[in-house]
């Protein structure tokens, strides 16, 4: 992400989206009724040199919207800003009042006018725009299934599954032939992926059928050697992939990766819980006393809960939010479509770790 402009007493910020992990910061970052602005395609009448309106046509407009609803749409890598228009172009007529949705995608810029731009907001954001997050394939591969998916910050995007059952190995010529028709349709997914995504390939999995994919993987795709990285995990197909997430292997591989980091937080936030050393905290009026106190090291909050909080609920949770960046805390939104956010979902959508017990 690119940061254009920034005016703290506006609350505006102007950027120019570079990747799709900006587009879920940007999800993150705009909220109901702050004001969006940004180029956008829209049907209009246009009157002819008598004064009368003519067919409707499809021109290109910078609109400013005053969002009521925002999406984000990964399968077909943008984001929806729903809202009402309150700035257009004079020359065009029926426009202002209306509803329209602004889709923005990598090389768009918008600007955004907040109502109120928060310190964790504006972190976020210059965050992004220092961070270069490289994604990364993993293929989780097993004698039952196979899965390839995208590791971005802002979730993991399944590319291909099987599941099928290979001959024991008493069948050794049988398994060979199996193994050998297997290993070409993985590669085959494995290479399409490749075609549109850049980043780390990390081949993990139980046993020697790991190993045995990865060498083939270096033989088919010389060009990739370098990229390649064996790691292992208990099973294989989509449970691998989550396993690598869990324990951390794939944060070894790309520190900065946001997704990873998320979930290794949580992981660790269950780890406490379950020894009950005192160190975490969930729920809204034990996360404030602990934030009040000083103790809170890294928050926790789901995106789904911060969204669909009322009005008061929010302006008592940013104030949490403020007062653990005064005191040196830091604030995590975790993405409530993947297995760390849910976790923490389920106990209200807010946690804490803590840097010292609070009982």
């Amino acid at each position: 992400m690119k940061l254009l402009e920034f005016d703290r007493k506006k609350n505006m910020v102007s950027l120019t989206v570079e990747n799709l992990d900006d587009l879920w910061h940007l999800y993150n970052f705009i909220q109901k009724n702050d004001v969006v602005y940004a180029k956008t395609t829209r049907e209009v009448k246009v009157r002819d040199v008598r004064g009368r309106k003519s067919e409707g046509r499809r021109v290109l407009l910078t609109l400013g919207i005053k969002v009521t609803e925002v999406l984000f749409d990964k399968s077909l890598n943008r984001l929806r800003i729903r809202g009402v228009v309150i700035q257009s172009p004079e020359q065009y007529e029926g426009i202002m009042g209306s509803y329209h949705t602004i889709s923005v995608q990598p090389n768009n810029t918008i600007t955004v006018v907040k109502q109120n731009l928060t310190e964790s907001q504006l972190k976020r954001i210059k965050t992004a725009c220092k961070v270069r997050s490289i994604p990364i394939i993993v293929v989780s591969i097993d004698d039952e299934e196979a899965c390839i998916a995208v590791v971005h910050r802002f979730g993991v995007d399944v590319k291909f599954e099987k599941r099928l059952k290979l001959p024991g190995k008493l069948e050794a010529e049988k398994r060979t032939e199996a193994v050998k028709k297997y290993f070409s349709e993985v590669l085959k997914s494995l290479q399409e992926t490749l075609k549109s995504t850049d980043g780390f390939l990390v081949i993990v999995g139980p046993g020697f059928i790991k190993d045995e994919f990865a060498s083939y993987v270096k033989d088919k795709l010389k060009e990739a050697r370098s990229k390649v990285h064996v790691k292992s995990v208990s099973s294989g197909g989509l449970s691998g992939i989550n396993e690598a997430l869990r324990s951390g292997v794939l944060l070894k591989i790309a520190k900065e990766n946001r997704l990873l980091e998320e979930t290794r937080l949580v992981e660790k936030f269950f780890s406490d819980l379950a020894l009950e050393t005192g160190k975490v905290v969930y729920g809204f009026e034990e996360v404030e006393n602990a934030a009040r106190l000083g103790a809170v090291k890294n928050l926790l909050v789901v995106d789904k809960y911060l969204r669909g909080a009322s009005d008061e609920e929010r302006l008592k949770l940013e104030e949490i939010m403020h007062t653990v960046e005064d005191k040196g805390g830091e604030v995590i939104i975790l993405n409530s479509e993947y297995e760390a956010g849910e976790k923490i979902l389920s106990l209200g959508g807010v946690a804490a770790i803590l840097r010292f017990s609070i009982r």
